[in-house]
């Protein structure tokens, strides 16, 4: 599943809950695409994810509530670069 969030906040990117939980239930991978970069986080990690809140947030077109799931955004281009370096 292909997540485009609108702009990061100190290299962090925040993801709905309901997000990842579609990513768990289909058994996928998370690619999160900021502008030209992508990151991919591999479904065994969104398997053990740690929340640093735990605040439950209404969502203004429905009536659901979910939490913010945050990844630092290390776009997959440099972790390339940094595993041909070894």
């Amino acid at each position: 599943m292909t997540y485009k969030p609108k702009k990061l906040f100190k290299g962090y990117v925040s993801v709905r809950s309901y997000i990842v939980d579609t990513c768990l239930k289909k058994k996928s991978d998370l690619i999160i695409q900021y502008k030209d970069e992508k990151m991919t986080i591999p479904y065994i990690r969104l398997t053990n994810l740690f929340q640093f809140h735990k605040k439950q947030f209404q969502s203004k077109y429905s009536n659901h509530t979910y939490e913010l799931v945050d990844f630092n955004f290390i776009p997959d281009t440099y972790t390339n670069k940094q595993c041909n370096l070894l």
